[in-house]
């Protein structure tokens, strides 16, 4: 990493930080004072059984170029590692209890319904912060407030051009963001209604269950852009219509390795090629096929480190360049890569 490129991204970080959402996804009278960095993949039953040393293995920013920012997987110390301000201590003991607490059972409608509100509450977590620094940015590039979004200002302001190309960034940014955030919201209201009623039938989640141990682990929420045969699930596109998200959970417990698919039940029809058809692979498609969704779809993705040294540098090679395709590439096939296993 060149010394420009690092300066830059710890200025970026350092801004990022500073407007990341601090909140309870669970606000209510019952809140502790102090929100919390609450681990959105479970610490001691997951992230503890595939770190070593107590470090795992995520992916973040080694390089940048006229092309966006490459990514590659860094070690992060497990007690950091997917944290998020999201939480109050209250809420993140007592909600999360039966996950924490006990081994997950397949068909458990509660546990399930837990996977699926730890992904979400993550990703509100995730597009609130987002959508704070994108205004942030704007404000300040409306006050002419340069060396406030980056020290390299401080040798000059930047040009006419330079300012225009920012604001159209920022705004298109903030635009698809605000999106988000209102979709999200209406997320967090049902399912924290669905949570205090303790109904948890309205989350619908196929599970496959590998025969071996798999030290990754995955809690995201994302939108499937279109099934196994090409057919549109969802349309990123157009803001005017509603969006089927797909809660995606994967991790090792007690010799198995357990991969839940979770969504709303009124999204059943469009997410039904996963019973149809996935789920009627065999175990080396259903590992192919879900290592091209976690990669193309997903970022909250940890990794043992003793599990990606042993893997072969050809592997690594690979699924370091589709996660980065991910994070530069809209609108991909379902598949990109008919060889590639993610299950180390």
């Amino acid at each position: 990493m060149d010394k420009k490129f690092r300066d830059f991204l710890i200025n970026f970080n350092k801004f990022k930080n500073k407007h990341l959402w601090s909140g309870c996804f669970h606000e209510d009278s019952n809140c502790s004072q102090r929100i919390i960095k609450a681990h959105s993949i479970q610490n001691n039953k997951i992230l503890n059984k595939i770190s070593e040393n107590g470090e795992v293995l995520m992916f973040g920013a080694v390089g940048g170029n006229d092309y966006g920012i490459t990514t590659d997987l860094q070690e992060k110390g497990r007690k950091k590692a997917t944290t998020f301000t999201g939480f109050c201590g209250h809420h993140d003991h007592s909600i999360f209890r039966p996950i924490e607490n006990y081994d997950y059972i397949p068909g458990n409608a509660e546990q399930e319904f837990l996977f699926t509100y730890r992904a979400t509450a993550k990703e509100y977590h995730a597009k609130k912060s987002s959508a704070n620094m994108y205004r942030t940015l704007l404000d300040l590039l409306d006050k002419g407030s340069y060396t406030a979004i980056s020290s390299s200002f401080e040798a000059g302001p930047p040009s006419e051009e330079h300012i225009h190309y920012m604001k159209e960034l920022y705004s298109r940014a903030l635009f698809g963001t605000q999106d988000a955030e209102k979709r999200l919201e209406r997320y967090r209201q049902k399912l924290n209604t669905d949570l205090e009623n303790m109904f948890y039938d309205d989350i619908i989640t196929n599970v496959i269950v590998l025969g071996e141990e798999y030290h990754i682990a995955v809690s995201s929420a994302t939108f499937l852009e279109e099934n196994l045969n090409g057919t549109k699930i969802n349309d990123l596109g157009d803001f005017s219509i509603s969006l089927a998200p797909l809660f995606i959970t994967v991790f090792p417990q007690n010799g198995q390795t357990f991969i839940l698919l979770s969504h709303f039940k009124r999204n059943d029809r469009r997410y039904r090629f996963i019973k149809e058809d996935l789920l009627k692979r065999d175990t080396r498609e259903i590992k192919m096929i879900l290592s091209n969704i976690i990669l193309s779809h997903v970022e909250n993705l940890v990794v043992s480190p003793k599990r990606w040294r042993e893997t072969k540098l050809s592997t690594r090679n690979k699924i370091t360049k589709l996660f980065n395709k991910n994070t530069k590439e809209v609108n991909n096939p379902l598949i990109i890569d008919y060889n590639l296993d993610l299950f180390l």
